[in-house]
């Protein structure tokens, strides 16, 4: 059975907001998620793909960008030696938005990918998801 490395972090995603994890779980291999930020959908910070079809709605372009965002962010984090090994939980959507555009230091560091939504449940229900994983 594989363990969830301390130090871990957890990104819990959807298209609007987002929350990051780092794993304090201890040598015995307990799954125990500490919160280190929390990410919303700001439309006036978006970084919008080049190419967008005309036709996309206003809703799917913002969370477009929001993955953009999210992808920069672990991906300067990665090549700032923030954090060694990463999860990422989050709607397939968004987790298909997210995984192009990870720099290859940052996909280099994916443990896992869980293709679900997490982003409103308690911390303990995420831990409780993530402990079967590893």
């Amino acid at each position: 059975m594989r363990r969830l490395p301390r130090e871990t972090w957890v990104l819990v995603a959807d298209g609007a907001s987002a929350r990051l994890f780092r794993n304090l779980g201890g040598e015995n291999g307990a799954v125990r998620l500490h919160q280190e930020e929390a990410l919303a959908l700001d439309p006036a910070e978006g970084v919008m793909p080049s190419v967008m079809p005309a036709d996309m709605p206003a809703r799917e372009a913002e969370e477009a960008s929001f993955a953009r965002q999210l992808a920069l962010h672990l991906n300067q984090a990665a090549l700032d030696g923030r954090y060694a090994h990463l999860v990422l939980a989050a709607d397939p959507q968004t987790l298909g938005q997210i995984r192009p555009l990870l720099h290859g230091e940052a996909r280099s560091r994916v443990l896992a990918e869980l293709p679900k939504n997490y982003t409103n449940v308690p911390r303990e229900h995420i831990e409780r998801a993530l402990a079967p994983e590893f």
